[in-house]
């Protein structure tokens, strides 16, 4: 277990008083109660993403946009020696699962915030990072790859057949998704990263960055509120809360053409991850491939009412969903 006291030493937060694991959360993440206030502590990825994740903070905070504040070691580090950086602590509630009001507050919010985040400078590091997780995000791993780790799951027999039209679609879009500017996003929007009050939004908290487009982070924040572990999906709920997460102009005619695919390739990215890690020595496929497996199905089987072929058919420049 880590050692608290030294981690609140380390950032200057005075006297410990008492640890607690966040409710929901991951086990190394917990809140500490100390002389000074409230904090969350957590291992750090990189210096770079906690220097990202702190410029984007002080812009949102400028904008209104709450974000948690991070701090910085009596040293002026924004990670301890002990590999762990600190953030203040941030009320609210998470909902599992969320309601419909939650859920259109979570997408009006993922709207502002990357109408924000599109003005921070996008830096070369996360732009050309190379991890197992920025590449069962690229469309290209997802064609050349996924179609071979399926070979280690007990998904049913249909499955390739399935997957193979799911990354057809993908393939046929790939240009229009190439044009799409990349930006600054946040890669894991979902109800166990939201923090809520109400039906409003406090923060997104859990910073996972991504350089690319603003439609990544609106499909991520769409698979997990409304396919995940649906059966079947109500196309009118998530054309909704495609328009919520829109800018105040409008989508523009290129984002309104490709956000189906791009939820597409979400849900293939979420059933990659999975067994992109089983590749790993000692690691199991795990059993929730399956769901991940039906939210690909879904989407194909609900494809009709997703398509924006109304939209498009509107005036040039940027449509209303």
């Amino acid at each position: 277990m880590p050692d608290y006291q030294r981690i609140a030493a380390e950032f200057g937060l005075g006297r410990l008083q008492a640890v607690t694991p966040l409710a929901g959360g991951r086990a190394d993440v917990v809140r500490l109660t100390t002389a000074a206030g409230e904090f969350v502590a957590k291992p750090a990825e990189s210096e770079a993403q906690a220097v990202l994740y702190e410029r984007a903070a002080r812009v949102l905070s400028e904008a209104g946009v709450r974000q948690a504040r991070p701090w910085r070691t009596t040293a002026g580090s924004l990670i301890g020696e002990s590999g762990h950086g600190v953030q203040e602590f941030l009320p609210g509630r998470i909902f599992l699962p969320p309601t419909p009001a939650q859920t259109a507050g979570v997408m009006r919010h993922t709207g502002a915030c990357h109408a924000v985040l599109a003005h921070v400078p996008v830096p070369p590091a996360l732009a050309a990072q190379d991890t197992l997780f920025t590449r069962v995000a690229s469309p290209g791993y997802l064609i050349e790859t996924l179609p071979g780790l399926l070979h280690r799951t007990g998904l049913p027999g249909g499955a390739g057949h399935t997957v193979a039209r799911a990354l057809g679609l993908v393939e046929a879009f790939l240009p229009r998704m190439r044009q799409l500017p990349a930006q600054v996003v946040h890669g894991d929007i979902g109800p166990d990263n939201v923090l809520m009050d109400g039906d409003e939004v406090v923060a997104v908290i859990d910073f996972t960055p991504f350089a690319e487009p603003v439609l990544f982070a609106v499909a991520t924040a769409l698979y997990w509120y409304h396919v995940h572990g649906q059966a079947t999906l109500d196309g009118r709920a998530v054309r909704a809360s495609f328009a919520a997460a829109g800018p105040r102009r409008g989508w523009a005619r290129a984002e309104a053409a490709v956000w189906p695919v791009m939820l597409l390739r979400e849900a293939l990215r979420r059933l990659a991850t999975p067994l992109a890690l089983a590749g790993e020595p000692g690691i199991p496929v795990p059993a929730a491939v399956i769901t991940r497996y039906q939210a690909v199905r879904s989407i194909l089987r609900s494809w009709p009412y997703l398509e924006p072929a109304k939209a498009l058919s509107a005036a040039p420049g940027s449509v209303t969903i």
